[in-house]
Formats: C-alpha cells, sequence, structure tokens
C-alpha cells in the first residue's frame, strides 16, 4: 500500500478495509454536528461512499486519503481527506473530515495541501473548490489557511453553502513542503 507522509500525518489511498475507521468517524459527535446535522450515518452509506471515492479513483488516478497523525507509537487515525472532480466543471472540490483528534492543530490543512498537490499532479483541473456549511467556523478557517477564498453563497444538494475557490495558479505560486512515500 502507498504511503506518503508529511512532517507530522501519514496518508494511505482509501480502501475497502478502512470501512470501519470510517464508519466511526463519520459517528464521531463532532462531524455529526459539523457536517450531518447530528444525524448518525449508517454502514450502508459509509459503503457507498467507499465505492464512490475507489470508483473516482480509478476513473481520475485521485481520491480521498486516509489520514494518520504520527506518534510514538501505533499512528492515529485522524480523518480522511482528499479532492474529487465537480462533474461538468473544469474544478476539483476539496473534501476534509477530522476527528476530534484531528481538529485544531493544522492538521486539516496539512493533509490538504498533501491532497491538492497529489490532485493537481494528476489532472489538469483548473480549479481548486469547497463548500463549507455556515456554522463551520473550524473548516472556514483552514479552507483560509491553505488560500481558498470565500466568493458567495451557493446551493449544493438543497443546502445553502459558502463556496471557496482558488486557481491552480495560485495555489502553486504558495510555498509547499516535500512529501515522503
Amino acid at each position: 500500500m502507498t504511503r506518503y507522509e508529511t512532517s507530522r500525518l501519514i496518508l494511505t489511498r482509501l480502501f475497502s478495509e478502512h470501512e470501519d475507521l470510517l464508519f466511526n468517524l463519520h459517528n464521531d459527535p463532532l462531524v455529526q454536528e459539523l457536517l450531518y446535522d447530528s444525524k448518525p450515518k449508517s454502514i450502508e452509506d459509509v459503503r457507498e461512499m467507499v465505492d464512490t471515492s475507489l470508483a473516482h479513483w480509478n476513473e481520475h488516478g485521485f481520491g480521498f486519503w486516509m489520514v494518520y497523525k504520527k506518534t510514538d507509537g501505533c499512528p492515529l487515525f485522524i480523518g480522511r481527506c482528499g479532492l474529487r472532480v465537480v462533474q461538468g466543471t473544469d474544478n476539483i472540490e476539496l473534501v476534509y473530515v477530522f476527528s476530534r483528534e484531528g481538529v485544531g492543530q493544522g492538521m486539516g490543512p496539512e493533509a490538504a495541501r498533501f491532497g491538492i498537490t497529489h490532485a493537481l499532479a494528476n489532472s489538469t483541473k483548473k480549479k481548486i473548490v469547497a463548500f463549507i456549511a455556515h456554522h463551520n467556523e473550524r473548516s472556514k478557517r483552514a479552507a483560509k489557511k491553505i488560500g481558498l477564498r470565500y466568493v458567495d453563497d451557493r446551493y449544493r444538494n438543497n443546502e445553502l453553502l459558502q463556496y471557496y475557490e482558488m486557481s491552480r495558479e495560485e495555489y502553486f505560486s504558495r510555498p509547499h513542503p516535500n512529501y515522503t512515500t
């Protein structure tokens, strides 16, 4: 299994054997509150997300990553992060979901930078975008830290969200760390 490392994180491609970790992540009370209006996710919901992610990887050569925090012992699973193609556009959407153990330490932006760099290296897409709930202050701060800028409010899946974007050129004009395998 391919694995990449940042200074504090280990990232591996998402696979079906990660279902249990993802089920627990998506049922973390903080994640439910910020992303799912406190509605639990079923194992079927998680399987569908995994299947969609695997199909995206096969079609586009990039997708979602499992994110682990480096520790003195066994790495600690803290979330998932990655990008997906926005159908019918020249955009890729940044998505990140972190458990309580992974928030407030700058690990979201660190993982996102890796995901963006990998996705742009494997595509010709021109823009990185993110849709963020109005009440999700942590995600808004992370998006701004990465370099995304707020544009306006837009509907997505019948929900009014804040829309952020950054061009490929803007992203690569900023300094980025090297990643190791």
